[in-house]
């Protein structure tokens, strides 16, 4: 083999050896600008709602919800009001707020203060065999207030058994959750009403009840 023949064999194995070997790595002199990220936030438009419907409610004695009433007694209602939530949301609540019209104000605490009526809630299913009856609606925390109430549970007592604010006990056959309740959910609305054992005046006393969905604080 001449001299420049192995100088050409010896040229082509190196230039073999360079390609097979892996590239030397550069130094990245800056890496913090090797990436970048954003953050995308999305708001969905809801749509909370309730509807009401009195049609056939009345109270014990009467054919609707007006009612003459003595002094120091107690009336609830033969056929509730109807209750169906509206709406996109499946995590809906419900407020209460009462409003006095003209002569008797709303009682906050259950005395027994002249000019001064009762006015409880509470929320229930369908009508069954098994209605609520007076002594079903206690508790100054049942009772229609003219701040916005919030029907259910407070959070901390979830799956108990107390606390409730406008809803029967567990094992009561009228009871229905009002927590969390999905947009096609239907309950029935009964009433109390508790005269005073006084009154200054003998003109009709009347009363407004607001019911407003509210996004739910969740199970």
């Amino acid at each position: 083999m001449t001299k420049k023949m192995k100088t050409f064999k010896a040229a082509a194995l190196a230039g073999l050896i360079a390609i097979l070997m892996p590239a030397a790595a550069l130094a990245d002199t800056n890496p913090a600008n090797d990436s970048g990220s954003f953050t995308v936030r999305i708001t969905p438009n809801v749509d909370l709602g309730v509807t009401v419907d009195t049609t056939g409610s009345a109270w014990v004695g009467s054919a609707n919800l007006d009612v003459a009433q003595d002094l120091g007694t107690d009336k609830i209602l033969s056929a509730p009001i109807s209750i169906a939530m509206a709406g996109n949301l499946n995590n809906q609540e419900l407020t209460l707020t009462g409003v006095a019209l003209n002569t008797w104000v709303l009682d906050t605490d259950e005395i027994d203060v002249q000019d001064q009526m009762r006015l409880y809630a509470m929320f229930g299913v369908s009508p069954g065999a098994v209605s609520p009856i007076v002594s079903d609606f206690t508790g100054p925390q049942n009772l229609i207030v003219t701040s916005a109430t919030r029907a259910g549970q407070t959070q901390a007592l979830e799956g108990g058994n107390t606390g409730h604010v406008y809803e029967l006990p567990t094992g009561h056959a009228q009871y229905a959750d009002v927590d969390g309740m999905s947009a096609t959910a239907t309950r029935k609305l009964w009433l109390r009403s508790r005269t005073p054992s006084t009154t200054s005046t003998d003109q009709q006393a009347a009363f407004t009840v607001t019911e407003t969905a509210a996004t739910g604080t969740g199970l």
